[in-house]
């Protein structure tokens, strides 16, 4: 029994992090629709401002801390114009983090 409970904690201290979503397959146009990754002009997002709201979950399903809206990303950001929404995520065993990633009203 002891064996398996220090495996357990083995690999809870040193689980290894796996990208769940990636932000350039998740953009979205405020209106729902997908840009593709062909279409993403990464020059132009850079001028975008940017806001992000992240929130971390036990096991997928259990919320432990954070808000992931997408008003609350759109406040980080400064933001009064939404205009690409996207998604982030990292599986770290038994957690996992999720964020909302907004862009909109040009930088300068």
């Amino acid at each position: 029994m002891k064996k398996i409970m220090v495996l357990m904690i083995v690999l809870l201290a040193t689980g290894c992090a796996t990208v769940t979503k990636d932000l350039a397959r998740t953009l979205r146009y405020a209106d729902g629709n997908v840009v593709g990754i062909n279409n993403i002009d990464f020059k132009e997002l850079q001028t975008r401002k940017r806001g992000e709201a992240c929130t971390w979950n036990l096991f997928f399903i259990l919320p432990i801390y954070g808000d992931g809206s997408i008003i609350t990303a759109a406040d980080a950001g400064q933001i009064n114009n939404v205009e690409l929404t996207g998604e982030t995520g990292l599986w770290y065993f038994p957690a996992n983090k999720n964020c909302t990633v907004v862009y909109g009203d040009s930088a300068s």
